[in-house]
């Protein structure tokens, strides 16, 4: 268990893509590149990263595409992702703030908007997957953020209270997510292409960041504003 001065939570769990690893270039390109051989409009990345959170792999082609989602479809996507994945690795400073929260005491978990399909084999490549006892996917939960019906689930497998975690990702949904299961809301903001956004939390600016608030952070603590 931690201890008394890291007394405001007892876990903590993370958002993958552009908070664990550096997927931001890689990811919102297979996608692009994905929709536009299965027919639909040709995306900027911008314009597919602004509404991939509404749900996972399946959900994000068929708004685009306009219609069903064939099991071909999805062997096409995580093909093309396969091989980009290849080149995606944790950012710097993130697998020794995993290593040392897990030291402190802090149960670590995953809660990604991704598919198992995908997450299972780059959690392992990345060397993440040991370092983390829970991973909860987009796939396995009823609504996706920022409704925080993952997070719930994730704490419950963790067998904390949603209030005794912080959830720490680097997307406005994801802390509307921590904030709507009555998590401490962290925003992770090392990746370049992560902005600051105004909402609950607080804000770590480099993956450290992190293990020094939630030290710093008492019972009640967590309902800061962002800075």
């Amino acid at each position: 268990m931690p201890s008394q001065d890291q007394a405001g939570a007892e876990a903590v769990v993370f958002d993958l893509d552009g908070t664990l690893l550096d997927t931001m270039t890689v990811v919102p390109r297979v996608y692009v590149q994905t929709i536009r051989e299965l027919g639909g409009p040709d995306l900027t990345p911008q314009e597919l990263v602004a509404a991939w959170h509404m749900g996972p792999t399946p959900v994000v082609l068929a708004h685009f595409t306009g219609r069903a989602i064939t099991s071909r479809d999805l062997d096409l996507f995580f093909d093309r992702m396969a091989a980009g994945a290849a080149l995606t690795q944790p950012f710097p400073g993130v697998l020794d703030l995993l290593r040392a929260l897990g030291e402190d005491g802090y149960a670590l978990a995953v809660y990604t908007s991704a598919t198992r399909r995908l997450i299972d084999a780059t959690l392992a490549r990345t060397g993440l997957g040991p370092l983390v006892s829970v991973v909860v996917t987009g796939d396995e939960v009823a609504r996706p953020k920022p409704a925080p019906d993952g997070l719930l689930d994730t704490c419950r497998l963790l067998g904390v209270p949603a209030t005794a975690a912080a959830y720490v990702g680097d997307a406005e949904t994801d802390l509307q997510c921590a904030a709507a299961a009555g998590a401490i809301p962290v925003h992770a903001r090392w990746s370049p292409h992560t902005v600051a956004v105004a909402g609950p939390g607080y804000a770590a600016r480099q993956p450290g960041d992190v293990r020094t608030l939630l030290a710093g952070l008492g019972p009640g603590d967590g309902r800061a504003a962002a800075g």
